[in-house]
């Protein structure tokens, strides 16, 4: 596939999952969840070649479980956004048309922060102080404490966590909350991933992140993060895996 190398927009996985988090940020009021999820489903195939996917629409409709008709709705809509590029290719040896190239665009159109965005949807929420010694007993303690109390929305505790230590900043919160997203969405298609582990590393990752700017010199928190939060999935799946 070394010809999706001419399309490349990106030096590294990380710089992708921030232009991600941008664009989900910078359309936050005119993308809807299948939109978004689209546009992680492609992020996740555009990672060999940083910021390009070779792939059909029905693959993207299987990997969220929606008809391809809606799917490539989603696609044009970022495409009319200017999130992505689409790239026609042709079949070699039967002709006719082949699956698109989808390409992540690195700019990204500049808009005023409004106050808040809109969640998704509202999300059940983890404890801070709970113990992180394993991910399954995270989860655990999560189930048992939280069964029957009602919680605040994820986004807010994120949220309240980061002006709690880092203060007031609109731009800062909705890329880290766009790294999150970008992160954890194709996670939430799936039955075996549980969802209060998933949010609970989400929290964990941005605590550590705030900690480290106490003692690092951290330019991108949001890039940080990105990689402190693909660290620590990818330890807990690995987990799962051998569990």
């Amino acid at each position: 596939m070394h010809y999706l190398s001419e399309y490349q927009t990106f030096e590294s996985k990380q710089q992708l999952n921030e232009a991600i988090a941008d664009h989900l940020s910078a359309h936050r009021f005119e993308l809807n969840d299948t939109a978004r999820n689209v546009l992680t489903v492609i992020s996740r195939y555009a990672v060999k070649f940083p910021g390009v996917a070779h792939l059909k629409a029905a693959t993207i409709a299987q990997a969220l479980g929606i008809c391809e008709k809606t799917a490539r709705r989603a696609i044009n809509k970022l495409v009319d956004l200017g999130i992505i590029r689409k790239v026609a290719t042709t079949r070699k040896v039967s002709g006719g048309q082949g699956a698109n190239i989808y390409v992540v665009q690195a700019q990204v159109s500049s808009r005023q922060d409004p106050s808040e965005p809109t969640p998704a949807s509202p999300e059940p929420t983890k404890n801070d102080a709970e113990p992180y010694y394993s991910f399954k007993l995270i989860n655990n303690h999560l189930v048992n404490t939280y069964a029957n109390a009602p919680q605040p929305s994820y986004y807010g505790r994120f949220r309240r966590l980061l002006e709690s230590t880092l203060g007031h900043n609109n731009r800062l919160l909705y890329r880290l909350y766009g790294v999150y997203k970008a992160q954890t969405a194709p996670l939430f298609r799936t039955e075996y991933n549980d969802k209060a582990t998933i949010e609970a590393l989400g929290i964990r990752a941005l605590h550590a992140a705030i900690q480290a700017t106490k003692r690092l010199k951290i330019k991108n928190l949001a890039g940080y993060y990105s990689g402190v939060l693909d660290r620590m999935l990818d330890r807990w799946q690995a987990e799962e895996l051998y569990a």
